[in-house]
């Protein structure tokens, strides 16, 4: 399953809640600059968000990183887990249709979102 995470500005918390197709009709991807301004409006910086997960996935026995590209493998399962960081969003793909890196995520707070594709 690939999908991406995204934090809503707490102002619009309660409007996105209550449309929830809104996140996936709004975002966009970063490509140039006016889009990454319209971004700016709605979603938050992710960076301290992004170093509470990188500190909770590193943790992990089977964590790999290259060419910023995070890696996490379960050798029981054989399941893999990418993860790409990016300024406004994390880029997330697992296998099969598991979101174990959004329930990992939005323990930390509540204007986490999960925009499928």
């Amino acid at each position: 399953m690939k999908y991406k995470i995204v934090c809503v500005k707490e102002r619009f918390v309660e409007f996105v809640n209550m449309y929830p197709d809104f996140l996936k009709q709004v975002y966009q991807e970063q490509d140039n600059m006016y889009k990454t301004k319209q971004i700016e409006l709605i979603f938050s910086n992710m960076v301290n968000e992004k170093e509470k997960l990188l500190h909770k996935i590193q943790s992990r026995e089977h964590y790999s990183y290259y060419h910023g590209i995070h890696q996490l493998f379960n050798p029981i399962t054989q399941e893999k887990m990418t993860i790409i960081m990016n300024e406004y969003d994390l880029q997330i793909e697992e296998e099969g249709n598991n979101h174990h890196i959004y329930d990992m995520i939005s323990s930390f707070s509540k204007n986490f979102y999960m925009i499928t594709k």
